[in-house]
């Protein structure tokens, strides 16, 4: 699946799922969706399906149960009532309540959960940076406090930035004896445009993780959303490699030289990766340069369509 085509796909099904089944008397089919709007889960119903929250909130009441999976990414959660498979949390809050009972696993990755005496969690617990018991008094008292352990060792740091750098330049140089005429498409585009490039990636980059659970929820599609996992991974890493041959062709122009294509994509690649990584160690702000070469990267792939053709100039698209 070409990527401009996978894209297309990613949109059309979010509005695919958008328009869901509303209640019924006994229970609701076929999972529920929530983006940025509230939803209650009343007392006695029963959900048969995914529960999953997009910057929204949800709420489980007592004896209400979920017939699945619930997942909340950017929203809130408060269960009373029953899920009978896994709660996933990312960049939002989860409340289980006195009586409430999770059967599989609870994941967290950057949100808070908040657990009362009595709640039930039959399966393990996952990544939970932030949470409290709740006593029968009210006060709140951490339930665990995660170790951490800095173990600093300059030396394997260096190695491992070295050896990463010099494996993509090696893996430049094979990609480069058969995928030649697209990886220069590739990096033109990068060249020739470069904001629409940056802007390209980062527009796939943000609607991917979105599409993929939409994907994931959906059994028959897992192996779709795996194709396409795949398909993002070689996209930036083709990209990184697009940019190293831009780079190494014009080091050993300006050395004067005329270099193999596979020995300048090869060095260039390399340079690239080493400056990255080294950039990469810094505190905080480390993480850009490396995040700005693969939306460069993901974004020329996407325009040149990995290479098969090149990218249409601005002027001449409006035409």
């Amino acid at each position: 699946m070409k990527p401009v085509k996978l894209l297309s796909f990613f949109l059309l099904l979010a509005l695919v799922f958008a328009p869901l089944q509303s209640a019924s008397a006994k229970g609701l089919a076929e999972g529920k969706v929530i983006f940025g709007d509230s939803y209650t889960l009343k007392s006695g119903e029963t959900l048969n399906g995914d529960l999953v929250v997009f910057g929204g909130s949800a709420n489980i009441e007592k004896g209400a149960k979920v017939e699945g999976n619930a997942v909340v990414i950017g929203g809130s959660l408060v269960v009373n009532g029953e899920v009978t498979g896994d709660v996933a949390v990312v960049g939002g809050a989860v409340t289980l309540g006195a009586e409430s009972r999770v059967r599989g696993n609870l994941s967290t990755v950057g949100a808070m959960l908040t657990r009362s005496e009595g709640s039930r969690v039959d399966g393990e617990i996952f990544n939970t940076a932030t949470s409290w018991q709740h006593g029968e008094n009210g006060t709140q008292t951490p339930q665990t406090t995660p170790s951490v352990q800095i173990n600093f060792q300059p030396f394997w740091t260096v190695v491992n930035v070295i050896g990463q750098a010099l494996a993509l330049g090696i893996l430049a140089m094979l990609v480069m004896l058969f995928l030649t005429p697209q990886t220069q498409r590739v990096g033109q585009a990068i060249v020739g445009q470069p904001v629409i490039a940056g802007l390209l990636g980062l527009l796939t980059v943000v609607l991917a993780p979105l599409a993929l659970v939409l994907l994931i929820i959906t059994i028959l599609l897992i192996p779709v959303a795996l194709v396409a996992v795949i398909a993002l991974a070689l996209a930036a890493v083709f990209g990184w490699i697009a940019i190293g041959l831009e780079i190494g062709e014009r080091f050993t122009k300006a050395i004067k030289q005329q270099w193999h294509p596979s020995l300048a994509a090869g060095l260039g690649t390399f340079l690239l990766a080493l400056v990255a990584n080294i950039i990469g160690l810094i505190v905080c702000v480390g993480w850009l340069a490396p995040f700005l070469v693969t939306m460069l990267g993901i974004g020329g792939v996407i325009m040149t369509r990995f290479g098969a053709r090149p990218a249409e100039s601005p002027v001449a698209a409006t035409n």
